[in-house]
């Protein structure tokens, strides 16, 4: 907008009649002080949001003779405003990009096209159909497709339908929409590529299938198998697969198709062990969910995996009969494996539990993370973690203090203690014990009170 045209508007902007000292007059007055100090397009892009309606009104005016993609964005933008003159000239100012050659414009400032697409305080169809014609011309398909695969969100989704509209050979789009950034884009070419014929889809879907994410490959499994002459080998492969949610669709379908998945997880087991971190995880994960004992050799393999969700897995799996080897596991780096292997260890008997539990906490107490070793320690059963913690009172005076604190926190965190493994005579002798260290005042006898209540 020109310095001449500016003057005409601010010159007619002033020849307004409007009642001094109205509120008509002060929003006048208001425009005419920031029209007069605007001096760039920056300016013009940040007063075509100004609520004083005359400012919006020039700052648009502006905005159509600048021709740049910051200003095809503003006035996209006030396509929706509230006052009809701003959009009117909006509208207008917005038809000299509507070709091929500001395709890139038009790219730029796609976010507000979709954002205009959702506003309904007017009815856009027919600005949003002639820029889609835009995006659909056979002469700008290369530059829309490549801006596409940069994508995200509500934009990604955008032009991959409005490409999709157009192309009568949709393989190269569906193939790199299967594996574009954008989840919902590659759950959108899965339906796409139902909607083919099976030599055309089969293709595309076998190769996303081991390389999207978990909730599109469930997507791609499912389209798939219908498709497919002999659906076996893809079962077959699948019931091995790292996702558990492939699994259980893989297990669904296998009895449809003649697959004995128990005898798939046996032909694996037959097999050299894993390696790899996602072959460990399916075949733990199948025979975890088919309930299959897996053999000795693999199960302590996978506890010695490099890869913490490996042994993860693998203590879940874990019996009384090998409860030895979960021990090993307490010292585990992961927090996530100390805390299953806690798990796993809790659900085994007392009486398995104690010896190997105390053995532990004598090699590892003072080196291992409190939070640790009172996990250890409420492994035993409950006057068992109070006459450990004697039993080291004993062994080490010369830290009494500290066991004298441990003691009083067992003594603060008891409420009902319920201990089977623990004879009556034995626990009168712990009870003796208590009592004599708070006749001693080595620790409150409110403590103890509570205890032996």
């Amino acid at each position: 907008m020109n310095v001449s045209a500016i003057s005409n508007w601010l010159g007619r902007l002033k020849a307004r009649q409007v009642p001094a000292g109205s509120w008509a007059e002060q929003r006048r007055n208001e425009a005419l002080e920031l029209i007069a100090s605007a001096r760039d397009g920056d300016t013009w892009i940040t007063l075509s949001h100004h609520d004083n309606g005359f400012v919006r009104e020039v700052a648009v005016r502006a905005l159509c003779a600048e021709q740049t993609p910051q200003a095809l964005q503003a006035l996209i933008e006030r396509l929706n405003d509230w006052v009809p003159q701003v959009r009117e000239l909006a509208k207008a100012g917005i038809q000299p990009y509507l070709t091929s050659a500001h395709v890139m414009s038009l790219l730029c400032a796609l976010e507000s096209v979709v954002a205009l697409a959702a506003r309904r305080r007017v009815d856009h169809a027919a600005t949003l159909e002639q820029v889609c014609a835009v995006l659909q011309g056979a002469q700008v398909r290369r530059e829309v497709h490549l801006d596409f695969l940069t994508r995200q969100g509500k934009t990604a989704r955008f032009l991959f339908a409005r490409l999709l509209e157009v192309d009568t050979e949709p393989a190269t789009l569906l193939r790199d929409a299967l594996a574009h950034r954008e989840l919902t884009v590659r759950l959108a070419a899965v339906a796409a590529c139902q909607a083919l014929p099976a030599a055309q889809a089969v293709p595309l879907l076998v190769h996303a299938l081991p390389h999207a994410a978990a909730k599109v490959r469930v997507c791609v499994l499912r389209a798939l198998l219908p498709l497919l002459d002999d659906p076996q080998p893809v079962l077959r492969q699948v019931l091995l697969d790292a996702s558990p949610a492939i699994r259980s669709l893989a297990r669904w379908q296998a009895p449809r198709y003649g697959v004995d998945a128990a005898a798939v997880l046996a032909a694996r087991l037959a097999g050299e062990m894993p390696t790899a971190k996602r072959d460990w995880l399916g075949v733990l994960g199948l025979g975890a969910e088919l309930q299959v004992e897996l053999p000795l050799a693999w199960w302590r393999a996978a506890l010695q995996s490099r890869y913490p969700s490996v042994r993860f897995a693998a203590v879940h799996q874990a019996g009384e009969a090998i409860a030895g080897y979960l021990f090993g596991l307490l010292g585990d780096p992961s927090d996530k494996v100390f805390a299953a292997t806690i798990v796993q260890l809790g659900k085994l008997p007392w009486a398995t539990v104690n010896v190997e539990a105390s053995a532990w906490l004598d090699r590892h107490w003072h080196e291992c993370p409190a939070p640790r070793r009172l996990a250890v320690l409420h492994l035993l059963s409950g006057w068992q973690q109070v006459a450990y913690l004697l039993q080291r009172l004993d062994a080490e005076p010369f830290l009494q203090a500290g066991w004298l604190q441990e003691i009083s926190g067992w003594c603060d965190r008891q409420y009902r203690i319920i201990d089977p493994a623990t004879s009556p005579t034995a626990r009168a002798v712990l009870v003796a014990r208590l009592q004599g260290l708070a006749t001693t005042g080595l620790v409150r006898a409110e403590q103890v009170a509570r205890v032996i209540a």
